[in-house]
């Protein structure tokens, strides 16, 4: 982190340049897709939490998940778990399944991100295979991870240690795979919020809309495995910046990364303010209280 703002206050003067390039529109354009984006992350979780059998109103999910995520701008990443965990009571899910569904959160989306950046980083370039190959070997233990099977097994042991009893239900086939999906069209969406800033710098075409979502799953998984970090500073933006400099320049790379920081910020607290005026109410969940 300290390495990247030497950075960003060496390159002052060229990146308020950069920035010029950047016109209000591309900035419009991009700022819904962060929206977008952090609605499908949204769905991700509110799918893990019906395949626990917790089915809250999908209003009230929303609400609830767009409030607590203001907390992993807290050192420590656990802020919004704890929120989510309270929320749960009112909903009598019990606190056990609520840290599951954030616990498979986190599974689901760093592992999607390696996975979309082990797809895609290595064929979104002619050298892409050289700089990028280290990544393919992740496939496999990824695809071993989030095995149906495998899921329960791990979150079963991880109650136990707690202290907890296991889960009274298990996440099945569909609500992973849902899951699974909506993660997919968030790095689409995602990637496609950073091609809009990178076209004020250079071509955008398929290769490098292929290398931006790349790019940005496996950057928001360094991000998301960094716990110490709020919301992945500096580890999500050193790796997107790596990741976008062979095509944007060194300078066109910081200013993308730092716009799409803003712009993931700013969509955060308006979903958030959204989120407290809907004021969830709903009390629903099969699972009964533990």
């Amino acid at each position: 982190m300290a390495a990247g703002a030497v950075l960003v206050w060496r390159r002052g003067d060229e990146l308020g340049r950069a920035l010029d390039q950047v016109s209000l529109t591309r900035l419009e354009v991009a700022g819904a897709l962060a929206v977008a984006g952090t609605i499908l992350i949204q769905l991700v979780w509110s799918a893990l939490l019906r395949g626990l059998g917790a089915e809250p109103a999908r209003r009230d999910a929303a609400s609830v998940f767009f409030v607590s995520q203001l907390g992993k701008y807290v050192p420590g990443s656990v802020w919004p778990v704890v929120a989510q965990m309270q929320f749960g009571v009112r909903w009598r899910v019990p606190r056990a399944v609520m840290l599951a569904a954030n616990v498979l959160l986190l599974g689901m989306v760093t592992a999607s991100g390696l996975a979309v950046g082990a797809v895609l980083l290595p064929w979104s370039s002619p050298d892409g295979l050289r700089r990028y190959w280290w990544l393919l070997l992740l496939l496999l233990p990824l695809a071993a991870g989030l095995h149906p099977r495998t899921v329960p097994a791990v979150l079963d042991r991880l109650l136990r240690r707690l202290g907890r009893d296991p889960l009274p239900v298990r996440p099945g086939l569909g609500s992973l795979a849902a899951s699974a999906g909506w993660a997919l069209l968030a790095w689409l969406v995602l990637g496609l919020h950073v091609a809009v800033l990178a076209g004020a710098f250079g071509h955008v075409g398929v290769r490098e809309l292929a290398a931006f979502a790349g790019g940005m799953g496996l950057a928001w998984a360094a991000g998301l495995a960094f716990i110490p970090a709020p919301a992945g500073a500096g580890v999500r933006d050193a790796v997107l910046v790596l990741t976008l400099s062979p095509m944007t320049g060194t300078t066109g790379a910081l200013t993308v990364a730092l716009a799409s920081r803003a712009l993931l910020l700013v969509a955060d607290v308006l979903l958030a303010a959204v989120g407290a005026l809907a004021r969830p109410v709903g009390r629903v969940g099969p699972v009964s209280p533990s």
